[in-house]
């Protein structure tokens, strides 16, 4: 059973699953730095229609005002809250581009 990708230790797991398993949410490409007057904070944008259907680019830096334009005050609070650098990545992960615009 060794090699095989559907087989991990007593688990399967499918080749696309497996991907998500093993990266956090650090490594994911909806992490973004919001930055307002007096704080810096991560979160995750991938609750945005146009950063989560991949319409716009996600920035590495992202204004609080803009955020607060995008979604509200309830919104950002979601944004903030849910955000754990440490945590096993979602269903949304996708990896972090390098500058070239290719996966690491």
């Amino acid at each position: 059973m060794r090699g095989n990708k559907l087989w991990d230790g007593h688990r399967i797991v499918l080749p696309e699953m497996r991907e998500k398993a093993v990266h956090r949410c650090r490594e994911c490409r909806f992490l973004a730095v919001i930055v307002g007057q007096e704080e810096t904070r991560s979160g995750c944008v991938a609750g945005i229609a146009s950063f989560g259907g991949l319409q716009r680019r996600v920035p590495e830096r992202i204004p609080l005002r803009e955020l607060l334009h995008q979604v509200g005050r309830s919104g950002l609070q979601d944004i903030l809250t849910g955000f754990n650098p440490d945590a096993q990545a979602c269903g949304r992960f996708l990896p972090r581009l390098n500058k070239s615009g290719k996966k690491p």
